[in-house]
């Protein structure tokens, strides 16, 4: 799962640095990504595309919540809690009624499951993709 176009190309890099500095790295990465989805919340309102708002809100507070937890604990620790997070939130089959709550939820899955890749890319598929 590859972030959306709005998040450019931001990557986290491994220069064998200490593990306190990466987890730094990740805060950050994470950080910039929820700036950069209140951003495009921003655009969707001021297009009146208010469910594209609630989507992209929805990112961002996953983001900022990522953020916080490899701040707070180990990134195995933190990457564990975010692949918990996604199957949560994780919606298996799109609904024919409350589509819009679904979608923020299934954002949310994949948002959490994206974060938990980017600490450790051999974590197992916790949302997968609707068909």
């Amino acid at each position: 799962m590859q972030p959306d176009a709005e998040f450019g190309s931001l990557t986290s890099t491994d220069n064998g640095s200490d593990p306190v500095s990466e987890e730094i790295d990740h805060a950050q990465e994470f950080t910039e990504y929820a700036k950069a989805a209140r951003g495009t919340a921003i655009k969707n309102h001021t297009k009146g595309d208010l469910f594209g708002e609630k989507l992209a809100n929805r990112r961002a507070d996953v983001y900022e919540k990522a953020a916080e937890l490899v701040r707070e604990y180990p990134l195995e620790v933190a990457a564990s809690a975010m692949m918990e997070q996604a199957k949560a939130n994780h919606v298996r089959i799109p609904p024919l009624v409350n589509f819009d709550e679904a979608g923020q939820q299934y954002v949310a899955a994949m948002a959490w499951q994206f974060c938990a890749w980017q600490i450790d890319k051999g974590l197992p598929e916790a949302a997968p993709s609707w068909d």
